[in-house]
């Protein structure tokens, strides 16, 4: 019984904290602003980009009435099919369509013989749909002149079908590698910024005697699981603001060249968010409640800004390579999961038995984390003076004493 009344109050404790927590971040200037940055960010990103590439080039064209008599045909044609949108206008002879070109109001000309005017260098997309449009148009010219019929001349003409097998598209794998990238800095930036409030927020209170208050109402675990439950919630909702906001301006723009499972991958990554950030703000709580002063908190946190960045190098390292057998491996553990296993899913299909594996994993890392934290907190956080040593506070050991200054 008093085991049950033990853990509510505990319970009690944590959400009273978690709630204190989420309303001064939500409530924060800083939070309000970054939130808004972050929205317009994305969304004018992805806007941008969208009508960048999201629509086909357009052209005028001018072709002269004395240009082979297909060729008007053929650049229509042979610009639909390259998904250009290509309109072609006459030209009374060579010299109007010079003028026109000069003039800029068409992009390039077609006249007599086949010739193609520019007025600087081609354009490399509707070079190649004119050299084909001309070629075309020419040599059905000479099938018509040696008496073949169009049928014959279309027959001829037929381009052979070549099968080709491509395991991967090209622009399926540049898009999928733009969503790891941005996922990876997302991923990294999201769990620093919020980690590290829970770092700083740990040593201020600390240093500022508040804990002592905070302690009196609360047990030193809901203090440290409430203050990361409640900057994790702020984190979270601000998250899956981005987020939703990316997803719906995706669904607005359809943007050419995504590729399957875009918009599975958003949810999914904001599942490893709140596992990634969970798992390192436990490292962050627990270590910050070493340090009394906030200039010893970069020191005390030390350990774990090296692994985060080390993990981040790491991933980097597996785009290139994102099948091998130790990414596979190194995608499910606990540290690196939350990084390295969307940056994976985004890259190659990965079976479900490997996600399902890392996820447990990292339930099991957290809990565990947690009684440890809990233990390093309750052993440290009443602590003043020079910063603690990991072992001292893991044994409730007392620091030694400082010298006295004169």
């Amino acid at each position: 019984m008093s085991g049950d009344t033990g853990r509510a109050r505990v319970l009690r404790g944590l959400m009273l904290v978690a709630r204190r927590e989420l309303a001064v971040r939500v409530r924060s200037t800083a939070f309000r602003v970054s939130t808004i940055i972050l929205l317009a960010v994305t969304v004018a990103g992805i806007a941008i980009t969208a009508a960048l590439t999201g629509h086909p080039q357009r052209f005028t064209v001018a072709v002269t009435a004395q240009a082979p008599p297909a060729v008007a045909a053929a650049v229509r044609a042979d610009g639909n099919a390259a998904g250009l949108q290509v309109m072609v206008v006459t030209a009374a002879g060579r010299a109007a369509a010079v003028r026109s070109v000069e003039q800029g109001r068409v992009t390039a000309a077609v006249a007599a013989g086949g010739e193609i005017i520019w007025k600087a260098q081609p354009n490399s997309t509707l070079s190649p749909v004119l050299n084909a449009a001309v070629q075309q148009a020419i040599i059905t010219q000479r099938a018509a002149s040696l008496g073949l019929s169009a049928d014959a001349t279309t027959r001829l003409l037929a381009p052979v079908r070549v099968i080709v097998t491509q395991l991967h598209s090209q622009s399926q794998r540049t898009a999928r590698m733009i969503i790891a990238d941005v996922g990876i800095v997302l991923m990294f930036m999201a769990i620093s910024v919020y980690g590290g409030y829970v770092l700083t927020g740990v040593v201020e209170e600390k240093s500022s005697r508040v804990v002592e208050v905070l302690l009196s109402r609360v047990p030193p675990s809901s203090l440290l699981g409430g203050k990361i439950a409640g900057i994790g919630l702020a984190g979270l909702a601000q998250f899956v603001a981005v987020a939703a906001a990316a997803a719906a301006t995706l669904l607005i723009t359809r943007p050419s060249g995504l590729p399957p499972g875009t918009y599975t991958a958003i949810p999914a990554l904001v599942l490893w968010f709140v596992l990634g950030f969970a798992f390192y703000s436990m490292l962050y709580g627990s270590l910050g409640a070493l340090a009394s002063r906030t200039e010893d908190a970069q020191a005390a946190a030390g350990p774990v800004i090296a692994l985060l960045i080390g993990i981040y190098a790491l991933a980097f390292v597996a785009i290139a390579n994102p099948g091998a057998r130790w990414i596979t491996i190194v995608s499910m553990l606990p540290p690196s999961a939350p990084i390295i296993m969307p940056l994976r899913t985004a890259l190659v299909n990965v079976p479900a038995w490997q996600i399902v594996t890392a996820v447990i994993l990292m339930l099991a890392a957290i809990y565990s984390l947690f009684r440890a934290g809990a233990r390093l907190y309750r052993n440290a956080v009443l602590h003043t003076g020079a910063r603690l040593r990991l072992r001292e506070a893991w044994h409730g050991e007392p620091a030694p004493p400082q010298p006295a200054q004169h």
